[in-house]
């Protein structure tokens, strides 16, 4: 039989798992596969599936959120101890939070609707997963968000994680709405600008160059604490 009566070669398991890292099935939701190993991606796959059957029985996502939920803890997992950190920078609170102004700032890519850091023709969330090469030698660039943005206006990009969610629900990665709430309770004070950022970027850059910059800036708006969103 020739190669073209056979059809196209048959892939692996291993090849489909480590394909969802970049690779031809790309899915930010589900690229821990690729660092699992074959029996642990398996059981994984096998326990979301049992539980997709069942939400379609019973309508009830409960447990499938569990067992994603499960699947990415175990994806993520180091494979061995990781040594504590010996120098971590610290300084304490001044004061309460509800004497200090806060400033929000999340490195999930967020940024408003009508000022995309990447320009109008910026790329789309399905794009951005091509370009995470380009995204990691970058410089970051800081979005300013208005206290007052609703977050109808707000939409996020980032090669890294699956945005799509963020654009879905903003304060998944960026909380001013619950922000906003504890300031009407007298809880905390916010500053007039919150900021966003990719956090897939250079790092180098990120912490030699752009991120002084960026505390000089807020600290000219006498900001007094930061409160960072990780992804």
């Amino acid at each position: 039989m020739s190669d073209e009566e056979s059809g196209p070669a048959d892939l692996s398991f291993e090849d489909v798992r480590r394909s969802f890292y970049y690779g031809d099935h790309a899915d930010m939701q589900f690229k821990y596969l690729a660092r699992m190993t074959d029996a642990g991606a398996a059981d994984a796959i096998a326990e979301v599936l049992a539980a997709v059957g069942e939400t379609l029985d019973t309508g009830d996502l409960d447990r499938l959120r569990e067992a994603v939920y499960r699947a990415q803890v175990a994806g993520y997992l180091p494979s061995e101890p990781v040594a504590p950190a010996t120098e971590i920078p610290f300084t304490p609170l001044p004061g309460s939070l509800a004497s200090l102004r806060l400033a929000l700032i999340s490195a999930g890519g967020v940024y408003r609707v009508d000022d995309d850091p990447m320009g109008p023709d910026g790329p789309s969330q399905q794009d951005s997963l091509v370009l995470i090469t380009e995204f990691l030698r970058g410089t970051p660039t800081l979005s300013t968000i208005p206290v007052d943005t609703p977050n109808e206006q707000l939409t996020a990009r980032h090669p890294g994680y699956d945005a799509r969610s963020a654009q879905r629900d903003p304060s998944a990665v960026f909380p001013l709405d619950h922000l906003r709430d504890l300031a009407g309770q007298g809880r905390v004070q916010l500053a007039d600008e919150h900021y966003g950022f990719t956090g897939a970027t250079s790092q180098r850059r990120l912490e030699k160059q752009v991120a002084p910059r960026w505390a000089e800036h807020m600290a000219a708006r006498e900001v007094d604490v930061v409160f960072l969103v990780a992804t």
